[in-house]
């Protein structure tokens, strides 16, 4: 343990201690016990050492300092057991809009003779603009010129492109 001058080690370790018992039973989730808190948040502490000022008194630093860090442990390894709820669904449908679409899927749906890229990006506009639900047309245009949208209104329009783009949505036929 890297203690700073004028404190001993025994008595950092004793007020690590505390303030990590104090605070564990704060942050108990999931499979995480009593015990396993107080041991992250005695590491956490240990670890603040290096960063503790002189001018203040070592317990109140201490007290901050695990305690925003056990938020952020809560915060990065809290998951949910219930799989299948609306909050999953929802955590789906969040990760499904960080997924980039497939541009070679975007250009295959373009004529061969359109070899410029902007030629091949108005006529990808264009399938849109023809395809598109009437009800989506609003919020698409907003999308389009990057107006604030709601998420839920921009997944499904981002969710209706895809199909478009991929051939799944005629229904023209």
């Amino acid at each position: 343990m890297n203690v700073p001058d004028g404190i001993n080690e025994e008595e950092a370790y004793k007020v690590i201690m505390r303030v990590a018992k104090r605070l564990a039973p704060k942050y108990v989730f999931a499979t995480y016990e009593v015990e396993d808190i107080e041991q992250e948040a005695f590491l956490i502490g240990v670890a603040g050492l290096e960063k503790y000022d002189k001018s203040r008194p070592l317990e109140n630093f201490m007290y901050t300092h695990i305690n925003n860090r056990l938020k952020t442990f809560k915060r990065d390894n809290y998951y949910r057991l219930d799989y299948g709820s609306a909050a999953q669904k929802i955590q789906d449908r969040k990760k499904s809009l960080l997924e980039p679409i497939n541009l070679d899927a975007l250009y295959n749906i373009c004529t061969p003779n359109n070899t410029d890229i902007e030629a091949q990006l108005n006529e990808i506009l264009q399938l849109i603009d023809e395809k598109l639900p009437p009800g989506l047309r609003r919020d698409y245009l907003k999308l389009k010129h990057n107006a604030p949208l709601p998420k839920g209104r921009k997944a499904i329009i981002v969710s209706t492109i895809k199909k478009i783009v991929n051939g799944e949505n005629d229904e023209e036929g």
